[in-house]
């Protein structure tokens, strides 16, 4: 009998020896409940304190206000957007009630307000400041959306139809109410102008105007199609072609001139029925007889560039002038070198 009971409580205590794993796990669940029950403490304490101060703000008269920022098109928030909000009554030299970018978390922005009536503007890189929201602030928790919209930048060049280069225009572009949304001049040099659209509006039109030019006017519309402005000159019948360069005394073109070239073939290329005279000039350094030579043959090279492009001959007449057709007096290098130029003739 006493072997039987000493048999039966070796076995009880053999049931409860527990591996050393099993020691771990149990020391592990151990210490996740510990961090649970601080995690439950930690927050009960901050729901304390928030309930304290939303408390002691409504005891202040001063409620708490969300505002939030999004993006209009895709509904998405929008962190590190400028928040301005100021008291409708304020004084406009007076300090902002909120001045600063909503956080990155929330995209939003808060504050213990006094009740009243406030404005607020969002403002964010690449995206159209908002319209000015008015609102009344009364709750204890108000929140305030506010929406923006992307911009659309679009970039376009004021050019001649002719000769492609850059024209100095007036440029002004309006929606589709008429109402202007820009106005400016083009540059005459880089000639690259920058416009921010709405793709909300349906269209907008694009309004050029220059001296010795026809008035110009198209549409834009979405997406964007608009290729820039191309200004037709008024009653052309010649222009000179600009940045061509041959080495000093020679008919040789140097390679610096390809761009220029390359503008005289696409204006021949588009215009397949226009003929057209090479007429080249020279200023008065040197004999009559070596100006004359040296016109008509720089005229020639042109020509040829033409040829190799793949524009038939045909098309192309020259003509040497050399020093006959000045266009300033041959007195300065300055005067010289606006003499040595060679001129397209349309035809």
């Amino acid at each position: 009998m006493f072997l039987l009971i000493s048999l039966l409580l070796l076995g009880d205590v053999c049931a409860y020896a527990l591996t050393p794993a099993e020691k771990r796990a149990k020391a592990k669940a151990k210490i996740e409940r510990k961090r649970e029950a601080a995690k439950r403490k930690a927050e009960r304490k901050k729901a304390a304190k928030l309930k304290a101060a939303k408390r002691q703000r409504i005891k202040d008269g001063k409620p708490l206000l969300y505002v939030y920022t999004y993006n209009l098109q895709t509904g998405e928030p929008l962190p590190a957007t400028h928040i301005t909000l100021q008291d409708v009554n304020a004084r406009p030299n007076k300090k902002p009630k909120i001045s600063k970018p909503t956080d990155t978390k929330r995209a939003r922005v808060s504050k213990g307000l006094p009740e009243g009536k406030y404005w607020a503007v969002a403002a964010k890189t690449g995206y159209f400041t908002s319209d000015t929201v008015i609102f009344r602030h009364k709750e204890d928790e108000d929140t305030l959306k506010i929406a923006i919209y992307p911009e659309t930048r679009l970039t376009f060049t004021v050019t001649d139809s002719l000769t492609s280069r850059p024209v100095v225009a007036n440029i002004v572009v309006r929606n589709h109410q008429g109402a202007r949304v820009m106005q400016t001049t083009s540059d005459s040099m880089h000639n690259v102008l920058a416009v921010l659209l709405d793709d909300r509006i349906p269209f907008y039109t694009v309004e050029a105007t220059a001296v010795h030019y026809f008035p110009y006017r198209d549409t834009i519309s979405f997406p964007l199609d608009f290729q820039g402005v191309v200004m037709s000159p008024r009653e052309v019948k010649s222009f000179v072609l600009h940045n061509i360069y041959f080495a000093t005394g020679k008919t040789h073109i140097l390679p610096s001139s390809e761009s220029a070239l390359n503008e005289l073939y696409l204006f021949l290329h588009s215009r397949p029925n226009q003929h057209i005279r090479i007429v080249g000039h020279t200023d008065n350094i040197g004999s009559d007889r070596s100006n004359q030579i040296l016109s008509e043959g720089r005229c020639q090279e042109v020509k040829q560039a033409m040829i190799a492009r793949g524009i038939a001959s045909e098309r192309i007449e020259v003509e040497g002038r050399g020093e006959r057709d000045p266009i300033v007096p041959n007195d300065s290098d300055e005067h010289r070198q606006m003499n040595r130029r060679v001129e397209i003739v349309l035809q």
